[in-house]
This record gives C-alpha cells, sequence and structure tokens, in this order.
C-alpha cells in the first residue's frame, strides 16, 4: 500500500504580526511556521492506515515479514515557506518518506494551479493507491482543492470525511454533508479530503521519530521537474485575482461613545452615524 498526503504549512495563527502582510517570511521566523491543522489530520489518517495494514501483514507473514511488505507514507510539501521543516514533523510523525516542491514560479495559492501541481507530483512518483489531504487551505480559506484533483485525476474522492475503515473492496467513509452526515464507499484508489474529527486527532511525534527525521534527507522537485513552465502553474496563469489591502486609507476616525446610560448611547451612536452619513441596512 502506498498513500501520499499532501500537506500544506502556514504561518502559526497564535504569531501576532505588525501589518498586513501576513505570510511575508521576513516578519517571522522558522519556529512560526507550523503544519496547516487539516494537512495533519491527513498525516493522522494515512498513518492509521499505515499501521493497520502493517499489523495485518504481520499476522499473515510472520517473521517472513519484510520493508517490502509494509505500508509506505509519502508527505508532499508543495505550499509552504520553510516546507522542509514541516515535511520534518510529518517524518518524525511516521510517514516513510517526504518530497519537497520548491520553485517560486508555482503559484500555490490558486487551488486550481496547485491540483495541477499536484497532479505533475502523482505522475512524477508513478504507482499510488491513495491520495489524502486536508479538508481546508487555512492560508486561503479554500475547501476546492479536493475535488479539483479527484476530477483532473479520474478517481473517486470524498470530501469532509471524519471516520475511515478499511473495508474488502475499499473503504467506508462517514463524511459531513450540508445538514447532516454520509456514509459511503469508495474502491481502494482514490482521494479523501480529512477534517478536524476525533478520528483523524494527529498523534504526537516521538523521540526515535524525531531522531529519523533529524537524519532524513528529504529529495527537493522544481517545475521543471514535474514536466510544468509558469505561463501552465504561474501566476499569470491564476484565475483568482490577488487583492492588497495595503494602501486602503480611511477617511474616517474611530471613535468611542463611553458616557451615559444604554439607552442615550445608543442614541448619541445613531447621531453620529447620520452625521457621518454612514447608511444602515440594505
Amino acid at each position: 500500500m502506498k498513500i501520499i498526503v499532501f500537506i500544506e504549512q502556514i504561518v502559526s495563527t497564535q504569531v501576532k504580526l505588525q501589518g498586513v502582510d501576513y505570510f511575508d517570511s521576513s516578519e517571522v521566523s522558522e519556529d512560526d511556521f507550523v503544519i496547516n491543522p487539516t494537512s495533519k489530520n491527513a498525516l493522522e489518517g494515512a498513518l492509521k492506515l499505515k499501521d493497520d495494514f502493517d499489523e495485518k501483514m504481520k499476522a499473515e507473514l510472520g517473521d517472513e515479514m519484510t520493508d517490502e511488505h509494509r505500508a509506505r507514507v509519502t508527505a508532499v510539501c508543495a505550499k509552504g515557506l520553510k516546507p522542509n521543516k514541516a515535511l520534518k514533523e510529518a517524518i518524525a510523525m511516521g510517514c516513510t518518506d517526504a518530497i519537497e516542491i520548491a520553485d517560486e514560479t508555482i503559484h500555490t495559492d490558486d487551488p486550481l494551479l496547485l491540483a495541477k501541481v499536484y497532479v505533475g507530483i502523482l505522475e512524477k512518483i508513478g504507482e499510488f493507491d491513495l491520495v489524502l489531504l486536508g479538508v481546508e487551505d487555512q492560508a486561503t480559506g479554500s475547501y476546492a482543492i479536493g475535488a479539483m484533483l479527484a476530477e483532473k485525476l479520474g478517481l473517486p474522492s470524498v470530501l469532509y470525511a471524519e471516520e475511515l475503515e478499511v473495508i474488502e473492496t475499499g473503504y467506508k467513509i462517514e463524511h459531513v454533508l450540508e445538514g447532516g452526515r454520509q456514509v459511503v464507499t469508495i474502491p481502494k484508489k482514490g482521494v479523501i479530503s480529512c477534517s478536524d474529527s476525533q478520528y483523524f486527532t494527529p498523534r504526537y511525534t516521538s523521540m526515535k521519530g524525531i531522531l529519523t527525521a533529524k537524519r532524513a534527507v528529504v529529495p527537493v522537485w522544481t517545475a521543471s521537474e514535474l514536466g510544468l513552465s509558469s505561463n501552465v502553474v504561474g501566476k499569470e496563469a491564476a484565475s483568482l485575482i490577488e487583492v492588497s489591502f495595503s494602501n486602503i486609507v480611511l477617511d474616517k476616525e474611530s471613535y468611542m461613545i463611553t458616557e451615559g446610560e444604554p439607552e442615550e448611547k445608543v442614541d448619541n451612536l445613531l447621531a453620529k452615524l447620520k452625521e457621518d452619513e454612514v447608511k444602515l441596512g440594505a
């Protein structure tokens, strides 16, 4: 069994930065970068499948079991300013392999372009059984990447998965729908986006895992090695327009109404809004 997990790296939400350019690498240290939380959920799902598969093979083969019989989980990071750090953490959690995608020509804030990059990565990897990724790109707030990737691969997909069970024909998955939940099955090859549920709660890294990660050499791939040019995955090919808020100037100063009883404060506020010609309602 070979599982590919696409992870993303973000700046920790605990970091308080001055200014609006939250992802400016010059403003944060390496310690401020973390794996996107739902990417960690995907890692946990893959590692759970690996543990179950290895246990089953051990029961069948006994002492004849070798590393060739074990499941492999490959973490791939194409989105992040310090992807090597994220991948080392993935290895420390239990991943067997890791791949870093480092190329400034790739525009990763457009989910469609990112899906194209993921397809290129999978084509270079070759054989795989299952693709897992986080349900949300926290950096952009997009939930579309899982569906886009599955569509491009021509594979069945389940989004917003909360529980995952191996069955004879593939997988039984409970996932979230608008207004409820649904249990579905998919074959052994497909795409699953993992949500923040109890089943996908990430494990802690072990000392053995940390030492393994420290020794690990993570290969680095570029867009050209994936057969992708900048006119396909570069910013000029993006379907989303990047909007900057850095030049916004407030025409009016803010103010606070602190004196008087609540009813008086409301009246004073409405009077001030009317004076400033602020329109309320539709």
